[in-house]
């Protein structure tokens, strides 16, 4: 199942397409953003986990831009045909986040194809 997270900034919403591994969701995203460069300061992005009808909230999240890491992003996303991307190149980034934060049981994937 495709797995997704909605975003919020700016008045502006997009998807996050992200890979989860021991209790942590990484999304891939382009470093030189507003969004990352926000992040970068605030350690908090606005997210939902509902897709449907949006419930944000602050969650903390981690910016990475080592390589191996993007790489692995990259190719279990491509893997599992969720990839937003279509190139890898070094403008790309991790966002790591928790996804024990409370969530319905529809919340990811939410009929995301």
């Amino acid at each position: 199942m495709k797995k997704v997270v909605k975003f919020r900034f700016e008045e502006k919403e997009g998807y996050l397409s992200v890979v989860e591994k021991n209790d942590t969701y990484y999304a891939l995203v382009h470093k030189d953003t507003p969004k990352i460069q926000q992040a970068l300061i605030t350690h908090t992005l606005t997210l939902s986990f509902e897709l449907k009808q949006p419930v944000y909230q602050d969650v903390p999240v981690e910016i990475s831009m080592d390589a191996d890491e993007v790489l692995w992003v990259y190719k279990t996303l491509e893997a599992e045909k969720n990839l937003y991307f279509k190139q890898l190149d070094d403008s790309l980034c991790v966002i790591r986040f928790n996804n024990t934060i409370k969530k319905s049981p529809t919340s990811i994937g939410g009929g995301m194809n």
